[in-house]
């Protein structure tokens, strides 16, 4: 029944995502209502999915890289719907859906292994939903930053392009990227409490040099010096979007990267 839903979440997405990029070539709405629909339908399939292995399991689906790929999907699909139904930016489905369907395709790579004893702790919970949170929430200061520049580029130049007007104004992209990023900072911070305080408790002696732990403090680092500079020396456009990009590079690496470097993290 799990593997039901999950493929066809994957498939709603993956039926989402041809039809945001047909309403982009063919400026026709009814593509892109279909688009929201069919991520709509997915996003239910997959928090459905969620649940049920939960269930099937007797644990959070989060303890191994397999997992962590398909709840990192359902956190920017999550993202994707608020940010849609606040501000209705048609085109975030081009952005965000191939990041979503890369993630779901990626669980196909990994198996699932064993729950490493140090996991069976309810502070997974509270640091692995926290960052996952965020690292949303900083994909779409990625996404917002990308899109304030390519109005930015367009208001400047004398014939904007059709694309152009897809998009709401500069103040609404920057209200968006701001919520985001002051959000995911948020989150991330409890997270990474909630991991400070975990490893306290019940980890080994010496997680503070762990390539995982490091890499995390070093994008927490990123966006908060990015949070400093827009409040002390109102950065926005271009610098903004390139410490934003910084930042989700970043988020990849601790994601994806650091595990490979040993540690306590190599079972995710």
């Amino acid at each position: 029944m799990s593997a039901l839903l999950f493929n066809s979440a994957f498939g709603f997405y993956v039926v989402g995502l041809f039809h945001s990029v047909a309403a982009f070539v063919s400026k026709k709405d009814l593509f892109h209502k279909i688009a929201f629909a069919s991520v709509g339908i997915g996003f239910f399939l997959h928090s459905s999915f969620l649940v049920y292995r939960g269930v099937e399991i007797a644990h959070l689906p989060l303890t191994d890289l397999k997992e962590a790929l398909a709840f990192f999907a359902w956190t920017v699909s999550l993202c994707f719907f608020i940010s849609h139904m606040r501000y209705r930016i048609k085109p975030l489905g081009i952005f965000l859906l191939p990041l979503v369907t890369a993630l779901m395709l990626g669980t196909i790579f990994f198996k699932s292994s064993p729950v490493p004893e140090i996991l069976r702790s309810s502070w997974i919970y509270w640091h692995t939903i926290c960052l996952f949170l965020a690292y949303g929430m900083f994909f779409m200061t990625f996404i917002a930053s990308l899109l304030y520049l390519f109005q930015e580029r367009e208001l400047k130049g004398k014939k904007p392009k059709t694309f152009y007007y897809w998009l709401p104004s500069q103040v609404l992209l920057d209200d968006l990227f701001y919520k985001m990023l002051i959000s995911g900072f948020c989150f991330m911070t409890l997270g990474l409490l909630a991991g400070v305080i975990w490893a306290e408790q019940d980890w080994v002696q010496g997680w503070q040099g762990d390539p995982k732990v490091i890499a995390a403090l070093v994008t927490w680092a990123i966006y908060l010096i990015l949070i400093y500079l827009r409040l002390t020396a109102g950065w926005r456009g271009k610098r903004a979007a390139l410490i934003s990009m910084a930042g989700f590079l970043s988020i990849l690496f601790t994601f994806l990267g650091a595990r490979y470097l040993g540690g306590l993290h190599t079972f995710q």
